[in-house]
């Protein structure tokens, strides 16, 4: 076991704990994941998690959170550029990453549903995050306040509505796709691009 580059070898071994709870919490229920089988994962003794963890949920927990900083990063890392291709192409690009963000982050809250205590105390951990869910509107305002600045966007509209009505439609596309898309509708690229065409004339300045 080795690391990243700087780790200490206590920081590393909490690290690689986090590593193997995550391994398996893309395998199993997370009722169903128990310390020993962690430790046996990590390749270490059973009573070594307790080194660095309160409690199992603690780690679970952390393996949870890393996993929502990556996805939230991921989603950072592609917003448009304002001035950058047309409005109706940078929305149809945003709202696909929200959507993306929005079906990975849903099954990681359905397998606490029969946990509320940890569930609440993930919420918790999300919403101390600089990219928690409260945030997520933000990236969309200023990208169209930058559009505003270029003329490319109506200065007359409210730019936090906006951000929430293209928030919510993605966020509920997000929850429908693990429940299976209705036979003969369209699909969700389509219905992204949808959702954006529909915002996309009150945008326009006059």
């Amino acid at each position: 076991m080795s690391g990243r580059v700087g780790d200490d070898p206590a920081t590393a071994l909490r690290e690689h704990l986090i590593d193997a709870a995550g391994r398996l919490l893309g395998q199993a229920p997370i009722s169903a994941i128990t310390t020993r089988e962690i430790a046996r994962t990590a390749g270490v003794s059973d009573g070594v998690l307790y080194n660095y963890f309160a409690d199992k949920n603690e780690l679970l927990l952390a393996a949870l959170m890393r996993r929502y900083v990556s996805l939230t990063e991921r989603f950072y890392a592609q917003l448009p550029e304002p001035g950058s291709a047309t409005i109706e192409e940078n929305l149809t690009a945003l709202a696909g990453g929200l959507f993306e963000l929005a079906a990975d982050v849903v099954p990681m809250i359905a397998g606490l549903v029969s946990d509320p205590p940890l569930l609440h105390r993930l919420f918790e951990a999300m919403h101390r995050e600089p990219f928690g869910p409260q945030q997520l509107s933000e990236p969309l305002v200023k990208y169209l306040e930058a559009e505003q600045r270029l003329g490319r966007v109506s200065a007359e509209i409210d730019l936090h509505a906006v951000s929430w009505l293209l928030l919510g439609p993605t966020a509920m596309l997000g929850l429908a796709s693990h429940m299976g898309s209705p036979r003969g509708g369209p699909d969700e690229p389509e219905q992204l691009h949808q959702f954006v065409v529909a915002l996309i004339t009150g945008l326009r300045p006059e």
